[in-house]
């Protein structure tokens, strides 16, 4: 959602410069800033911000006056980024250089297909799905290939993705959410032209896309190694025995996006201590209760791609088609 905020807010934007300078000397409440190739003096936010002499900054400026905005965080950003792209390369060679250039290429249509057409008054659920179905085809068929065992990870993550935005649709009606359950929400509400419960849905969607495809290419790729070791295993003996992995796998997955949903929502829990209304009716409001569904439906989401994709690379790979697939366990 972050995204849209700041695609609706970009229009406000162009009526500032940026640019990224090196503080020369502080104040109280000012600094003097070496940018672009000149000496300026900029407001510093309130409380300092703590800032330091020679730290690069980022400056505004609006109405002939200048603001220091935040550290320039971009480098450390890039380098942080190099070292993921080495141990992403060095540790899984072509697969990990793949995965590198499919999550990108996954997050560009993310960017620049699906957010600004929502942004533009697009219906946000059906930009999603499309957009979801794009990149599920680039972090599966790309980085793992074109074969039955992709293809029934595809399939599964599709048919947990829709059941699980199917659930997401009708507690969203039976729960009365209006999509306003964050700060950026209401702050795209006063800029109108979004369907803010739609992107809600969304959201739920895109956020469990990740987790789903690793759930589901590894389900299929022990399937696809069982039918391998023994192309006499039928149907419902493949399905059998790679449950067998599926069961520890669910067992490991039940936790995984509740923490991952709770990590994100540090504050709102804090909440949770500090705000005197009762407990019962604190996890009633709409975000917190927006948070919890959202929560539990990409569990749940986890928790169907296992037996769905099993089901189906058990039915595309039975008899050995396919060939020999990596068994790659979590």
């Amino acid at each position: 959602m972050i995204w849209i905020v700041l695609l609706a807010l970009y229009p406000l934007a162009l009526a500032q410069e940026y640019g990224v300078g090196r503080i020369l000397a502080l104040e109280e409440d000012r600094a003097q800033v070496a940018l672009e190739g000149k000496v300026v003096e900029a407001e510093l936010p309130v409380g300092g911000g703590g800032f330091r002499v020679g730290e690069r900054v980022v400056v505004f400026a609006e109405g002939g006056r200048y603001y220091v905005s935040e550290p320039d965080r971009i480098p450390w950003l890039a380098g942080l980024f190099a070292l993921f792209v080495l141990a992403a390369v060095g540790l899984g060679r072509g697969q990990g250089l793949r995965g590198v250039v499919g999550t990108l290429l996954g997050f560009l249509v993310l960017v620049f297909l699906i957010v600004p057409r929502i942004a533009a008054g697009g219906s946000p659920l059906g930009y999603a799905l499309l957009g979801s179905l794009g990149v599920l085809l680039l972090s599966i068929y790309f980085v793992h290939g074109v074969n039955r065992k992709t293809t029934a990870a595809l399939l599964g993550t599709l048919v947990s993705v829709l059941f699980t935005l199917f659930l997401a649709h009708f507690l969203a009606r039976a729960l009365g959410f209006t999509g306003l359950a964050s700060e950026e929400a209401l702050l795209l509400k006063q800029r109108g032209g979004v369907d803010l419960l739609s992107l809600w849905l969304a959201g739920v969607a895109v956020g469990t896309l990740g987790a789903l495809t690793d759930v589901a290419v590894t389900q299929a790729a022990v399937v696809q190694a069982l039918a391998h070791a023994n192309p006499g295993f039928g149907l419902w003996e493949l399905y059998r025995r790679a449950m067998r992995v599926g069961y520890d796998h669910i067992g490991s997955l039940v936790n995984t996006l509740v923490f991952a949903y709770a990590s994100g929502s540090l504050p709102l829990f804090l909440l949770l201590t500090q705000d005197p209304t009762p407990l019962r009716f604190l996890l009633n409001t709409e975000p917190f209760a927006a948070e919890v569904v959202a929560m539990l439906l990409g569990s749940l989401g986890l928790l169907l791609a296992v037996p769905f994709t099993t089901l189906l690379a058990s039915s595309l790979l039975q008899g050995g088609r396919g060939g020999e697939g990596d068994l790659h366990l979590h």
